[in-house]
């Protein structure tokens, strides 16, 4: 579990910076905010697709040789990024890179493989553990989404340049992932049992499609609020990289500190409970975050929303791993994630063309009105359960 939590911290640094620094460099190559919002719902589109089938194969053929694709992915996105600037070949590496974005502990075959190596009851500890590693990972990440800013004013390069030499930095860091990985051991689950004299056990559909609507929800929620909010800060306030950095990393950084809150919190109030009221909560904040005009205040709802929902994270993938046998994990988040990448696919699009057509603030408001429906959800399908 050592080799994959490290793999997984050099995967999770592009991803930091590439939250902050993609849609405002994407806006500074010319692109409208249709335009970007289009280059992500690609992305967004092949991650769906990358989640469900990664999830079924990886549960046949093992987590390794998926763990590894994705390293390739991730990096050939990066190199695709560092030497073009035309649509067509982002596009291509959006494309490519989705299929490589599986580095934290919810994604099916890192969840996977963990549910092959660990007892239900030790699950909380390691995915708590993956958490902070990830955000550790993604503060580095966010505050190296200042060095293209850093690199025009102190060695004269132009934006791409700049924002080149970045990409070719989170490169070199899925080679050192992808060199940890090949150091990895596959391993069998140790909660297979000899069942040969029995018959084969049915997937619970039933319960991965009412989780998997559950999560369509907050993917289209969370990615009208989540995936251009960069741009928003950029057009509204002409905050870039330079800045947000350090706040994204900021948030990230404060969140490692709530994990250590989720088992009191979990034990009180139950995970179902504890899902709901984060859903709420983030929905409430959100409308402020929409509502407001000023900088400060803006800035500062960013920060505490998404401290709000990284800590949700981890409870979450925890949950996912109980609803269905071990053995159904990998595929059960895999189908999950296609339903929420799927409907999330539009939200990119829609939020650009909500910027151009509607208002800035639109966006946010339809997000979180999509987090309220998602608490519903939760609520209806798992808390009877819960109380169980």
């Amino acid at each position: 579990m050592t080799l994959l939590t490290f793999s997984m911290f050099f995967r999770r640094i592009d991803m930091g910076f590439l939250q902050v620094v993609r849609s405002i460099y994407f806006a500074l190559l010319g692109f409208s905010p249709v335009e970007i919002g289009l280059l992500l719902s690609f992305a967004t589109f092949i991650s769906a697709v990358h989640h469900i089938l990664f999830g079924y194969l990886s549960d046949r053929y093992g987590r390794k040789p998926f763990l590894v694709l994705g390293s390739v992915f991730a990096t050939a996105r990066l190199a695709i990024f560092a030497t073009s600037s035309d649509f067509w070949m982002l596009a291509l590496g959006q494309g490519i890179g989705a299929m490589g974005e599986g580095a934290g502990a919810g994604q099916p075959v890192v969840s996977g493989y963990i549910t092959d190596k660990t007892e239900i009851r030790h699950r909380a500890s390691v995915f708590s553990t993956f958490a902070v590693t990830n955000a550790l990972a993604t503060t580095v990440g966010s505050l190296m989404a200042g060095l293209p800013a850093i690199f025009q004013r102190s060695y004269s390069f132009d934006v791409i340049g700049a924002h080149s030499v970045l990409f070719w930095i989170g490169a070199l860091g899925n080679i050192i992932s992808l060199a940890i990985l090949l150091m990895l051991r596959d391993v069998k689950s140790i909660h297979v049992e000899d069942n040969s004299e029995e018959a084969p056990r049915k997937r619970s559909w039933g319960v991965i499609m009412k989780f998997s609507l559950v999560r369509s929800t907050s993917g289209l929620g969370q990615g009208l609020i989540f995936s251009l909010m960069p741009l928003y800060f950029f057009i509204n306030f002409g905050l870039g990289g330079e800045f947000l950095g350090p706040i994204y990393a900021g948030a990230r950084f404060i969140s490692m500190f709530s994990y250590s809150l989720i088992p009191r919190v979990v034990e009180r109030f139950g995970d179902v409970q504890t899902l709901v009221a984060s859903r709420l909560i983030t929905a409430f904040l959100t409308v402020g975050f929409a509502l407001s005009t000023q900088q400060p205040v803006s800035v500062a709802l960013l920060i505490v929303i998404r401290v709000v929902m990284s800590f949700s994270m981890p409870i979450r993938q925890v949950f996912a791993t109980g609803i269905v046998s071990p053995e159904e994990t990998a595929t059960a988040i895999g189908v999950s994630n296609f339903a929420r990448m799927g409907l999330r696919t539009v939200a990119p699009t829609a939020a650009g063309y909500m910027f151009e057509a509607v208002s800035l603030a639109s966006p946010f408001l339809a997000g979180s009105a999509f987090l309220v429906v998602n608490a519903l959800l939760y609520r209806s399908f798992f808390q009877v359960k819960a109380i169980d």
